[in-house]
């Protein structure tokens, strides 16, 4: 069988200048520099194959068109996923891929306004009439006696307190009737009477007909002192737990989250948070505040109602070349695609391709969270927007985002490329290194 020309062949044919004149004269010089030559040649090509490899390897991102199967979600089978929805049929996460125009944008906003409150929370929405306050076990009471300052405030000085400031330090005033937790309070001359679940009217009308007997048309006023019965409770995505009285003044939402001061490094304060799950009679239900004061509507607070602040659903990450990765809180008032660039410092310029900028939305719904679960979304939507003309820095300062959004900033065309090689340039530095140690080693 021949010799195939090339490279090996031309190495196997320079053997012959082994005992030839010239290899004779420089004692075999001419031979020795040309086995060098060609023991680096598999070398050299073995160290393409590697950068070759290694760029296909790459850990990074793709820069191909996002109509392609570029992603994967791994096997449908996984235990992450409802058992029933997994058995039921083929998940197919194909997304949709649209481009960001005028036409779409126009087309977002008018679905977003005409979007109403749910159901469940609408019904929320009702008030309870003012002045009609219950007093409970823990109230205390100040009854004045116009005319007879003996039997006025029989427990201590006349200093007002306010029932709301008192009950967030922890004090307790002891400066009037204690509604004991039988729900009674003792008066001089009147003795006990029922106070608990009556009003202050009520309770009024008790003690004046029970001084008639020892004063003549009695003028008695019955206030209450310190709230302490009725408590709103706030926690979760915030520093720590707080308590709110309920008083004699319809206590909402935002009067709530305005008196806990537990919001205070939240952005905003109270009036910052976004998302709320009030838990009232072991019923769960979320609400957007945004919608309901949209709507011109607030929640009233009753007794032993429970706030849970969940604002870790309102967030949009940005991932890609970008300056800075990270995850943004969703404002109040919303966010757009150039505020969420702007807030991370833009695009890296060296690396990015501003020409497919996308955010990636729907393909989890993080506001379903009634038994524990999500909502999975089987066709999520790619928006892609060109930002490197001035029409699509303007197209980004009108595309909205929504929680969850992804921003993600592809890289160039030889971004990944030049990665590669920065990966591979060290190994071929290493094989060159230990081939000249080793030759010099040999000599």
């Amino acid at each position: 069988m021949g010799t195939a020309p090339g490279r090996t062949g031309q190495c196997m044919s320079d053997n012959s200048h082994k005992n030839g004149p010239l290899g004779r004269k420089f004692g075999g010089n001419v031979t020795t520099q040309k086995k060098r030559q060609c023991a680096a040649t598999p070398a050299l090509a073995l160290c393409l194959v590697l950068a070759a490899l290694g760029g296909c390897a790459l850990p990074g991102y793709d820069a191909g068109s996002f109509t392609d199967h570029w992603y994967s979600f791994g096997d449908d089978k996984a235990s992450t996923y409802e058992d029933d929805l997994s058995h039921q049929r083929d998940i197919d996460y194909e997304p949709s891929v649209v481009q960001i125009t005028p036409g779409l944008i126009s087309h977002l906003k008018r679905i977003k306004s005409q979007k109403t409150l749910p159901q469940d929370v609408k019904s929320l929405t009702g008030g309870r009439v003012s002045g009609n306050y219950e007093v409970g076990v823990g109230d205390i009471l100040q009854v004045v006696v116009f005319g007879h300052p003996e039997l006025t405030n029989p427990g201590g000085g006349s200093g007002g307190g306010s029932g709301g400031s008192s009950r967030q330090s922890g004090q307790v005033d002891t400066s009037g009737q204690l509604v004991n937790a039988q729900g009674k309070i003792y008066f001089p001359y009147v003795g006990q009477i029922q106070a608990a679940n009556r009003t202050l009217t009520e309770i009024r009308q008790s003690l004046r007909d029970g001084l008639g007997e020892y004063i003549r048309q009695p003028q008695v006023d019955v206030r209450v002192r310190q709230y302490r019965s009725q408590r709103v409770y706030i926690s979760g995505d915030i520093d720590r737990p707080c308590t709110v009285p309920i008083t004699d003044i319809d206590l909402t939402v935002v009067q709530a989250l305005d008196a806990c001061s537990s919001l205070s490094s939240k952005q905003g304060g109270g009036t910052g948070v976004r998302n709320i799950r009030l838990i009232r009679n072991q019923q769960s239900t979320l609400i957007d505040l945004n919608q309901v004061y949209a709507e011109g509507l607030d929640i009233p607070l009753q007794s032993s109602d429970r706030l849970l602040v969940d604002d870790t659903a309102n967030r949009v990450f940005m991932v890609g070349e970008f300056d800075q990765q990270t995850s943004l809180p969703y404002a109040v008032g919303g966010l757009s695609l150039s505020d969420a660039l702007a807030t991370v410092g833009g695009v890296d310029l060296a690396t990015a391709d501003t020409s497919k900028i996308a955010v990636i939305r729907g393909f989890v719904n993080g506001h379903d969270f009634d038994q524990g679960g999500v909502q999975t979304s089987t066709h999520p939507k790619i928006y892609t927007l060109d930002m490197s003309t001035p029409t699509g820095l303007l197209l980004a300062n009108q595309f909205r985002l929504q929680p969850r959004d992804v921003v993600f900033a592809p890289p160039a065309s030889f971004v990944n490329f030049n990665r590669a090689l920065a990966l591979i340039l060290p190994s071929i530095n290493a094989i060159t290194s230990s081939y000249l140690l080793y030759d010099r080693v040999g000599n």
